[in-house]
């Protein structure tokens, strides 16, 4: 089996994928090659803000489910993948936040040189396209497109509840201070969803030197020693190999990074030698430090017809013609306008609230509820909760197993229930008092911490940010160092969300795009052009 030559191949074709294929052939002499084992997500469903519950479980997403959970009653957590070109960014909310500045300072800290919040700031801003704010924290000029929401009445009382319960008002979460409530960013742009692809891989898909393979599923990394020079997968019931003459990059993601490079003979040795694999290299951090954010909902009907859930079908319809017409209306918004960051004790805060203007199912893949009603979400923004991620079988079509382990460390819990009493007190303020229905979850009669936390147990999902799994540092569970180079080996980096030593304080896309424009500068040898 003879295989094409590339300078570059990047496996993965998500966030982490489309950001480097399109830095690195602004290079007209590299050629470059991105794998993406999914199709082109340029569906109307994709492009449409509010359609983002029916881009689960479809053909745009992995579709995976963990093992049962034993601190969530045993259940089965379905995990929402993106696996189309732009990754998790075609199916995502579609929120744009870029975590706290202490927790780039820590990942510095504990042996990450170079990723301090002062090191990473300027390549949040190199890909923002902020259509709201232009200051120091700030891009206008960027690919990416980052709106903040006009406020309508939700958010308005939204707003006003935070403030009543001694929340400051904040307009900008990726400014000089996280706390508070406010607005919320979104990667969104004329009324459509503005993926990485979108963003990064359009407008260098005409360059001769990208290479783009849709529907090719990688399924081993190709060594000579301890170092990579290529991949083997499958497109179209084909077997096909490609080499690398400069690097290899992985960026599957931090469920199918780790799982190809055990596949390759890279992880740990008695995990490998029990499916029968040869050891390459041994990583003992690979596939561990499993980190996700846990959320529960407080969901509450209203008794104004405020919510595109509860409007008529005439009316649903109607507004779908609008959004053909002219890319507005309720179609247009994710429906994730506001939201909170609460401080309990630590110097930063510990929760992330979201209210969603919509009557949320209590389960992802539940469906949507036809009532007019309003959804507030709280997760942990810093889980103590460690999981892993392995191998069911040296067979690479097989899925990995998805272990999160929710909940196994009691911090966690304390968290999630005080998250569920912060929903709870907003929902109670005063704004709210005129709309305010029924209290469908949790429950009036469920107020004692015993019974939140059953709430909990019986309710609590992913809010789909699993990172760490690869993780970058300096110590013998380092996966990749701090420049993203595997350990061991040469001509292999790893770039996505599984180098997250530890999960920020916010949504991990806006972070998995910046780790990928720092990654690109590394590659080239260069420093961010912006400062």
């Amino acid at each position: 089996m003879d295989a094409t030559v590339f300078d570059y191949i990047i496996v993965g074709g998500g966030s982490a994928g489309c950001v480097l294929a399109s830095r690195l052939s602004e290079d007209p002499d590299c050629r470059v090659l991105l794998l993406e084992a999914g199709g082109e997500s340029d569906s109307p469903l994709v492009r449409t803000p509010a359609a983002y519950g029916s881009l689960q479980d479809s053909v745009f997403d992995w579709g995976d489910r963990t093992p049962p959970q034993a601190a969530l009653n045993g259940r089965r957590i379905f995990v929402p993948q993106g696996r189309a070109l732009g990754g998790s960014s075609a199916i995502n909310y579609m929120i744009y936040i870029r975590g706290n500045r202490a927790d780039y300072d820590q990942w510095a800290e504990e042996g990450a040189r170079g990723w301090s919040y002062e090191d990473v700031s300027p390549y949040f801003r190199k890909s923002e396209g902020n259509r709201n704010f232009s200051d120091r924290f700030h891009n206008t000029e960027g690919p990416l497109a980052v709106v903040s929401h006009h406020p309508n009445p939700l958010v308005e009382r939204y707003i006003a509840a935070g403030q009543e319960i001694g929340l400051p008002f904040n307009p900008d979460f990726n400014g000089e201070t996280q706390e508070g409530c406010g607005p919320l960013q979104a990667t969104l742009a004329r009324g459509e969803r503005c993926s990485a692809a979108e963003a990064f891989l359009t407008p260098a898909r005409s360059r001769k030197n990208l290479t783009i393979l849709t529907h090719a599923r990688a399924t081993r990394l190709r060594f000579e020693a301890r170092r990579a020079v290529g991949v083997d997968y499958i497109r179209l019931g084909s077997a096909e190999a490609v080499r690398a003459e400069r690097e290899v990059i992985l960026s599957a993601g931090a469920l199918r990074s780790p799982q190809l490079l055990m596949l390759s003979g890279v992880g740990p040795r008695a995990e490998l030698e029990k499916m029968g694999i040869d050891v390459r290299i041994e990583l003992p951090g690979v596939g561990k430090n499993l980190q996700d954010h846990l959320h529960t909902r407080v969901r509450c009907e209203i008794t104004q017809p405020l919510t595109f859930g509860g409007l008529a079908d005439a009316q649903k319809d109607a507004a779908r013609r609008q959004y053909e017409v002219d890319r507005s209306g309720p179609l247009a918004s994710n429906m994730l306008e506001a939201g909170a960051f609460v401080r309990l004790q630590e110097t930063r805060p510990e929760l992330q609230l979201f209210l969603l203007a919509q009557l949320a199912p209590d389960y992802p893949e539940a469906g949507p509820v036809n009532r007019h009603g309003l959804t507030f979400t709280a997760y942990i923004n810093r889980p103590q909760s460690r999981g892993a991620v392995s191998l069911a079988s040296s067979d690479p079509l097989d899925r990995p197993l998805i272990d999160f382990n929710y909940l196994a460390h009691p911090g966690d819990m304390r968290l999630a229930v005080a998250g569920v009493r912060c929903n709870l007190r907003l929902l109670y303020a005063r704004a709210f008092d005129d709309i305010r229905g029924s209290e469908i979850a949790p429950g009036i009669t469920t107020r004692s911490d015993e019974e939140i936390e059953a709430f909990v147990r019986r309710t609590a999902s992913t809010t789909w940010h699993p990172v760490g799994t690869c993780r970058m540092g300096d110590d013998d569970m380092a996966v990749v160092d701090h420049e993203l180079r595997l350990r061991e080996a040469a001509s292999l980096r790893v770039v996505d969300a599984s180098v997250m030593p530890t999960i920020v304080g916010g949504n991990t896309n806006a972070p998995v795009i910046m780790i990928s424009e720092k990654a690109a500068d590394m590659i080239r040898g260069r420093h961010a052009e912006m400062t």
